[in-house]
């Protein structure tokens, strides 16, 4: 009787503290003028209270050969630590932000620079987009730039995202499901086409 007790006490135990993890991991192809320059892996991982969202974008070209990286860290969907890094190899092009909550303030690194964003809540970044359609959604954290950023919808499923130099990008949902980003960048327009 005490080894069932105890055989019992186990699984209960575990029942009650056993969050599982949900991860959700969709790719993307990288396309400039028609031909694919690389791929964007994105993943969201939810236990509980808690989710992380990590976005890798790996670009090679004639002309140069970008590494992205992006971790967002959340607690009751609210920001609370945004690492992007951003490796092109060229003097100048390389970028580094991370972005910290500290009670109501969020401390903004950028490539050593800092800066305070006061008394504000962080629930929707550049990262978000990737898993779910901004309904209702005004403005997104760059967490590259380390600033918000004006998203307009334009109906159909679409959004634009407003970048400070005045270009902007699209973001094209399916269903609530991103399917498609139009990127107007350097190099001209680039698409982001979802594969899985």
């Amino acid at each position: 009787m005490k080894c069932l007790f105890r055989v019992l006490l186990c699984v209960v135990t575990v029942a009650v503290f056993y969050h599982p993890v949900q991860a959700q991991t969709t790719t993307f192809e990288v396309r400039i003028a028609n031909h694919a320059v690389g791929t964007i892996e994105a993943q969201r991982k939810v236990s509980g209270s808690a989710k992380s969202i990590t976005i890798k974008t790996r670009i090679q070209t004639l002309l140069a050969r970008i590494n992205s990286d992006i971790l967002n860290e959340y607690d009751n969907n609210v920001l609370t630590l945004a690492k992007s890094t951003r490796v092109a190899g060229k003097k100048g092009e390389d970028k580094e932000t991370t972005t910290r909550r500290n009670g109501n303030d969020y401390t903004v690194m950028l490539n050593g620079a800092r800066s305070v964003i006061d008394n504000t809540e962080i629930a929707h970044c550049v990262a978000d987009l990737y898993f779910s359609e901004p309904k209702q959604v005004s403005r997104i954290f760059s967490e590259a730039l380390g600033k918000f950023l004006p998203l307009h919808p334009l109906g159909s499923g679409q959004y634009e995202l407003v970048l400070p130099e005045g270009k902007k990008n699209i973001y094209k949902y399916s269903n609530g499901v991103l399917t498609e980003v139009e990127v107007n960048h350097t190099f001209g327009r680039a698409l982001f086409i979802k594969t899985i």
